[in-house]
C-alpha cells in the first residue's frame, strides 16, 4: 500500500491531541503502531485495559483520520503483554510496566448473538452484594423457568448499577440453555425508530412478526417510551401477546413503572403486574468486592490498603467504581508507576472526596454529568459539537451555575477555555427546555439529584 504507516501515524496523534484534553497524549503513548497491510492499522497494546480505553475514547478520531488517507482503511488493537519496545518511529514512547498482564479473553457464547450481548456480562461476573442480590436471585430465576416463574421483570435502579449487566447475563444463560431460542434484546429507542420505519416502508405485519414470535423479549430504558403513544400502543400489544403465549419479558429503566412520566396507565400496570426489583448504590462491601473482581481479572496485585482506599472515595455506581480502577491501573501501565495511594491521588484528584463536607465542585459535576449520559469527561470539555455532546455539557454548565453559584467566566474556564457568552446561552438553552419540554424538565431533575449528593 502506498499509504505510509508513519504519516498515518503521527496525523492521528496529531488529531486526538488536538481535539481532546491533555490526558490523550498519556493515553495514546500506550499503544504503538506494528503493521499497515490489507487496508488495516494494527496498533499493539500492553493490555485490556489500555486497548478499551482508547476505543472507547478514541474510535471515532481514529477512524475518521484513516478515512482521509483512504476510505477503505481500518484499525484494530490487539493485546501484548510485557514491555513494548519502541520503534524508530516513536522513539520517545514511554515503554510500559512489565507487571501487567493479559487478561483471558471471554468466549462468546454464541456467534449468532455476538453483536447482541457483551461477553462480559454474565451471572458469574456479577458482584453481588446487599444492594443488588434480589434482583439477582430474580434474574436467575427467570432463565430457570422462563415465562413461568417471574413475568414480566421489571429491573430500575440509576446509571452504572448493574441494570443492563443483569438483563444481558439473561440472554446469556438463555442461550446456553436453550440455543435455538429466539431472543430479541434491543432500547426502548431503537424499538420505537424500528416501529416508525415499518410504518413508513408498510411492514407492520413484518415488524410485529418479529417481535411477537420470539422467546426473550430484553429492552433497555423503557422510560424513553414517554410521550411516544403510537409506539406505546404497539408494545403494549406486543407485551399481551408475548405474556399470554408465556414467552418471558424483562425490562429497564431509571425509575419504577409508577414514576415513569407520560406513560399509558394500562402499560404502566403491564410493567409492574409481574416482579418489579431495584438496585440500589453499592455499599462499602460490594465496592471491595467489585475492585478485588476487577484486580482478579485484569491479573494485577493490588495492595488491599488501594482496593479499601478506592471503594471509599467512589460512592456513586459500579460504572464510576470500575472507571476509576481501569484509570489508575492504566496510569500505572503506561508510567511504569507501582500503584498506592499517592498514585490514585494523582490520578483521581478530581473525583475522590470531592463531595466530601457536601461541597460540589465543577469537576465534580463534570464527572457526574459525563457518567449519566455515558460519555467521557474529555468529550465534555472538549471542542467537538456532536449533537450528543452538545447537549450534556450545557446541563453541566446549567447545573455549575445553580449548584455551584460559580461566575459564568469561571465554568467557561473549566469546559475547555469558553467565554461567559457561551456558558449563557447554554444556561438560557437548557431553561427554556425545562418550561416547554416536560420529558426534558424530568431528566434535568434526575440528572439534578444525580449530580448533588445531598439530594
Amino acid at each position: 500500500m502506498a499509504t505510509n504507516i508513519e504519516s498515518v501515524w503521527q496525523k492521528i496523534i496529531d488529531k486526538i491531541n488536538a481535539e481532546n484534553s491533555g490526558s490523550s497524549k498519556i493515553f495514546m503513548s500506550s499503544i504503538r503502531p506494528d503493521k499497515l497491510e490489507n487496508n488495516l492499522l494494527t496498533l499493539i497494546s500492553v493490555n485490556e485495559v489500555c486497548r478499551d480505553l482508547i476505543n472507547k475514547r478514541y474510535e471515532e478520531d481514529i477512524k475518521r483520520t484513516l478515512k482521509e488517507f483512504d476510505p477503505a482503511l481500518n484499525y484494530e488493537i490487539i493485546v501484548k503483554a510485557g514491555k513494548i519496545a519502541s520503534k524508530p518511529l516513536q522513539p520517545t514512547l514511554p515503554t510500559l510496566s512489565e507487571n501487567v498482564a493479559v487478561a483471558p479473553t471471554p468466549k462468546v457464547v454464541s456467534s449468532k448473538y455476538e453483536s447482541m450481548f457483551n461477553s462480559k456480562y454474565t451471572f458469574d461476573s456479577f458482584v453481588v452484594g446487599k444492594s443488588n442480590q434480589f434482583a439477582y436471585a430474580v434474574c436467575q430465576g427467570v432463565t430457570k423457568s422462563p415465562g413461568v416463574l417471574h413475568n414480566p421483570v421489571f429491573i430500575y435502579g440509576g446509571v452504572g448499577l448493574g441494570k443492563t449487566h443483569l438483563i444481558q447475563a439473561i440472554g446469556h444463560e438463555m442461550i446456553k440453555n436453550d440455543p435455538k431460542a429466539k431472543i430479541a434484546y434491543l432500547s426502548s429507542e431503537t424499538f420505537t425508530n424500528e416501529f416508525i420505519d415499518s410504518l413508513r416502508e408498510k411492514k407492520t405485519d413484518d415488524f410485529r412478526k418479529k417481535y411477537r414470535k420470539i422467546d426473550l423479549l430484553l429492552i433497555d430504558d423503557v422510560q424513553f417510551f414517554a410521550k411516544k403513544e403510537s409506539t406505546q400502543e404497539e408494545f403494549f400489544h406486543t407485551f399481551n401477546e408475548l405474556f399470554q403465549q408465556k414467552k418471558q419479558i424483562v425490562l429497564t429503566s431509571d425509575t419504577s413503572p409508577d414514576k415513569i412520566p407520560d406513560v399509558d396507565e394500562r402499560l404502566a400496570s403491564r410493567f409492574a403486574m409481574g416482579v418489579v426489583v431495584d438496585i440500589q448504590q453499592p455499599d462499602l462491601e460490594t465496592r471491595t468486592a467489585i475492585l478485588m473482581n476487577c484486580a482478579k481479572k485484569s491479573m494485577v496485585a493490588v495492595p488491599d490498603d488501594v482496593i479499601m482506599y478506592l471503594a471509599q472515595g467512589v460512592t456513586s455506581n459500579i460504572r464510576a467504581l470500575e472507571g476509576a480502577f481501569n484509570s489508575v491501573l492504566a496510569f500505572s501501565g503506561i508510567m511504569n508507576k507501582p500503584i498506592d495511594k499517592d498514585l490514585v491521588d494523582q490520578v483521581l484528584k478530581n473525583m475522590l472526596r470531592e463531595t466530601a463536607g457536601g461541597k460540589i465542585s465543577i469537576n465534580w459535576i463534570i464527572k457526574r454529568v459525563a457518567e449519566f449520559y455515558d460519555i467521557t469527561e474529555a468529550e465534555m470539555v472538549g471542542k467537538r459539537r456532536s449533537a450528543n455532546l452538545v447537549l450534556p455539557r450545557q446541563v453541566a454548565m446549567r447545573l455549575c451555575q445553580i449548584l455551584m453559584d460559580a461566575s459564568l467566566n469561571q465554568i467557561g474556564e473549566k469546559f475547555g477555555g469558553r467565554d461567559h457568552t457561551t456558558v449563557m446561552h447554554a444556561c438560557d438553552k437548557v431553561n427554556k427546555m425545562i418550561k416547554t419540554d416536560s420529558a426534558f424538565a424530568e431528566e434535568f431533575e434526575r440528572i439534578k439529584r444525580f449530580v448533588d449528593p445531598n439530594k
